[in-house]
């Protein structure tokens, strides 16, 4: 039986994880599938072990691709796809029983996205062990004197898992911790070299070409949400991912591409460095509550947010009530 899926896993922040994120593929999908591995670097000590165990498998494949921001690397990969379906999965991801046959199902229906429910784990934010990190979303716009600025609305954010629908629903956003996407149109696609608003990138694109994006609760991801403390090795790969260089180019290539700036710009650097702060922290052994108020501390003294809106969500309106803005250009980077 041919396989109907392409799992490919990336590293988002981190490089420890592969082997426990494979070991969880390889545990609750019981389907034939295609596994491809994207070795962005990986230090020795972690993809070692993951070759060793799984290379020669026909049904796996390694991408030694060198240090490069995830889309970069997928572009890479991109005209290889020949399964139906593709499922881009990062590597602090870990899926749960049962959880592609209710991802087929929705494309079947004739979606060319779909999203599973991520939950969170307990991490940076303390609460309960397991919440919603993302059901459904959509893309807001707000104006502040006259400019038009873009708003990443996030539909129940942190609710408690009892209180999420257990039903599909349309979305217009998404995010990469897990997703399925039909084959060809990720092929169709493209794929710029962002590390941040990538997927809302995506999202337009899937809009301008009149697709329907869906999340389907019935399929669950559970997301560390840097609960687990890192290796110095990891710390290098998010200060790469996660500087300044790549989320302001990122940001202006998004501009450039769409004709818009996020009201959260700023607040997105100042994400970056409290994840930092709060990532040596932990590194040196501060337990998490001790971690968070070093970020609070951080916080005052080299943060400060551009937020001259007294209430911006209810000040914002649906961007796509207007109709899909049209792409102002194509460039990749």
């Amino acid at each position: 039986m041919d396989p109907a899926v392409t799992i490919i896993i990336t590293p988002r922040d981190r490089y420890s994880g592969l082997d426990e994120c494979i070991e969880t593929v390889y545990r609750h999908t019981p389907e034939p599938f295609r596994l491809w591995i994207l070795d962005l670097d990986y230090p020795r000590s972690v993809i070692g072990p993951v070759r060793k165990r799984w290379q020669g498998r026909p049904e796996v494949r390694f991408f030694e691709l060198g240090l490069r921001m995830p889309m970069d690397a997928l572009r890479q990969v991109q005209p290889l796809v020949q399964t139906r379906t593709v499922v881009l999965l990062d590597n602090d991801s870990r899926v749960t029983g049962g959880w592609l046959p209710p991802l087929l199902r929705a494309i079947a229906d004739g979606n060319a996205l779909v999203t599973p429910l991520i939950l969170e784990r307990e991490g940076v934010d303390r609460g309960a062990e397991l919440r919603n990190h993302l059901y459904s979303g959509e893309l807001r716009v707000v104006d502040v004197e006259g400019t038009p600025y873009l708003i990443e609305h996030k539909h129940m954010r942190r609710a408690e898992v009892e209180a999420i629908p257990d039903r599909r629903a349309r979305t217009g956003t998404f995010e990469l911790h897990c997703v399925m996407i039909d084959g060809q149109v990720f092929k169709d696609i493209e794929l710029p070299s962002m590390v941040i608003r990538e997927h809302l990138d995506i999202s337009l694109q899937m809009a301008a070409m009149g697709h329907t994006m869906v999340v389907e609760p019935e399929s669950v991801i559970h997301f560390d949400n840097l609960g687990t403390r890192m290796a110095l090795s990891d710390m290098r790969y998010f200060f790469f991912r996660w500087g300044r260089g790549l989320t302001g180019t990122s940001s202006r290539l998004f501009e450039r591409r769409w004709g818009y700036n996020f009201y959260s710009e700023q607040s997105m650097y100042n994400w970056v460095v409290r994840r930092k702060a709060f990532l040596v922290s932990r590194w040196l052994g501060a337990p998490i509550g001790l971690s968070n108020l070093a970020t609070q501390v951080v916080k005052k003294l080299f943060c400060k947010d551009w937020d001259p809106l007294p209430d911006a969500e209810a000040a914002s309106r649906p961007l796509l009530a207007a109709g899909v803005p049209p792409q102002r250009c194509h460039d990749l980077s």
